[in-house]
């Protein structure tokens, strides 16, 4: 039986930097790959700006086709929207993801990459029933959706079959193609929701669905962008679902193993820490990319991040294609999102026959899942996220407040043992410079049918990666790698 993902259902591709005060852990990611820092001149074959999964997994299909290749990185680690965080002493040689963590069946190249780089898998903890908070009451239940409310289950459950019968007929390489392209891309997944469901209760569900899988509002997307969404990952249940969906695994040693695992197979001469690209020029000739104290030549560039930090690059020349690219790069922002780990000395709620998992209409945060690390003598970790209005509401909070209200939600969940825990660490991606949110960038109405055509296609030597140019399971580990594999055979098909 499928146990969920994030609140309604838990899990989620995230990542973030914390903001460190008083109590709280300091943004102390473990195991960073370091490097040289960027100086100097620098010529090579292929240029890849951005060293997360994307610009890893293209940089390392270009070498092994024997190309030379530098990666630009503008963090001091690898990884991207994906990172360990240490716990705090006298737990620190444990780590949680503070980022992107979960794999799941269907996502071939990442257990394919987990298998090449010797590292292992270990099926996240779904023993237990999950805890359902609705109008102010606790519950338990067992499967997909809290059933306290019949009339509610049901209505969500017939909305989640028409969602995923309308994703069907999104084509998956074109979305702006499909027959009803404009009248889904004029919607948004909230006036979809008020059109089609009457019950307080179901909203609330599906609302929590959206935000477990995007971190942004259902009135902030397009439809025509959550149906693509959908079918790229093969349907709500496989997106939403723990055992046999998308947050099955987890790796030993943090998500951001691989990312470190590619980074040490590359070699630290391919690798510059500290290199924010500013400008990307080409000509006839080549590419040239700058930054603060350094350049480096090419033939061709990669450039492997989300369409918002894309837009920040000052590229030219301003042709019309590249204004297109760039003009939809500025229209596509990134979720709003928090991820929060309360540490306790044991994983009590196990003893109470709990899983860990919540799905909620209240607190500050509202899906929690058991991220306890899978090694002997590690504490019990409890996780959870901060969603869309509720993440920027946490921006304005002080951290001790914040801290409070997260401590305030376990609590509710899990009872009095959740009030006084031995740690605590919070993820803030919006603190995050090269990231500026997560888990992905989304499309709001009318981005996709009027700017989608732009988002994969070279423009002139460069060529465009990330994992919201996938195609399959875009926004996730797996369409990151895909999606700079990709860009790798267009290079090596020029």
């Amino acid at each position: 039986m499928s146990t969920t993902r994030r609140r309604l259902l838990s899990g989620l591709t995230a990542s973030a930097a914390t903001a460190a005060s008083g109590l709280l852990a300091t943004h102390r990611p473990a195991q960073a790959a370091t490097g040289p820092s960027a100086s100097g001149h620098h010529d090579t074959d292929v240029v890849v700006i951005g060293g997360g999964y994307s610009g890893l997994a293209c940089a390392r299909a270009l070498v092994a086709a024997g190309r030379q290749v530098l990666v630009l990185e503008a963090r001091d680690r690898v990884g991207g929207r994906c990172l360990n965080q240490a716990l705090p002493a006298p737990h620190d040689r444990f780590v949680v993801e503070g980022g992107a963590e979960f794999i799941g069946p269907g996502q071939t190249r990442m257990y394919e990459l987990v298998q090449q780089l010797g590292l292992r898998t270990h099926t996240a903890y779904t023993t237990g029933k999950l805890v359902n908070w609705a109008n102010g009451r606790r519950s338990t239940y067992d499967g997909v959706l809290p059933l306290n409310n019949l009339l509610a289950a049901g209505e969500v459950g017939l909305a989640m079959l028409k969602i995923d019968a309308m994703a069907k007929q999104v084509p998956l390489d074109a979305p702006w193609t499909a027959a009803k392209a404009a009248e889904w891309d004029k919607q948004t997944v909230q006036s979809w929701i008020d059109a089609n469901l009457f019950i307080k209760d179901s909203k609330n569900l599906l609302r929590l669905a959206v935000l477990s899988l995007l971190s942004t509002e259902p009135q902030d997307i397009s439809l025509l962008y959550l149906l693509f969404y959908v079918n790229s990952g093969g349907g709500l249940t496989p997106l939403l679902s723990t055992t046999g969906g998308g947050q099955q695994d987890r790796i030993v040693g943090g998500s951001q193993a691989i990312a470190l695992a590619m980074a040490r197979e590359l070699g630290t001469s391919r690798l510059l820490f500290n290199a924010q690209a500013q400008s990307l020029t080409q000509d006839a000739g080549g590419v040239t990319v700058e930054g603060n104290g350094f350049s480096v030549r090419a033939q061709r560039a990669v450039v492997a991040m989300s369409p918002w930090m894309a837009s920040r690059l000052n590229v030219a020349p301003l042709d019309g294609p590249t204004q297109a690219r760039l003009q939809m790069a500025q229209r596509v922002p990134m979720g709003s999102i928090w991820k929060v780990h309360c540490l306790y000395d044991r994983p009590f709620w196990r003893d109470d026959g709990l899983n860990g998992q919540v799905t909620s209409d209240n607190f500050i945060t509202r899906v929690t899942f058991d991220n306890t690390p899978p090694e002997p003598g590690a504490p019990g970790a409890l996780m959870g996220f901060i969603d869309g209005q509720d993440a920027r509401e946490a921006l304005l909070m002080t951290p001790a407040v914040r801290k409070r209200k997260v401590i305030e939600a376990f609590t509710a969940y899990f009872g009095a043992k959740a009030a006084s825990p031995t740690g605590y660490l919070e993820m803030n991606w919006q603190a995050e410079n090269f990231s500026g949110g997560g888990p992905t960038g989304h499309f709001p109405p009318g981005v996709l049918t009027a700017y989608g055509h732009t988002l994969r296609p070279p423009t002139g030597r460069v060529h465009w990666a990330g994992t919201e140019t996938a195609t399959i399971w875009t926004g996730y580990m797996e369409g990151a790698v895909r999606s700079g594999e990709r860009a790798a055979q267009e290079v090596l098909a020029r």
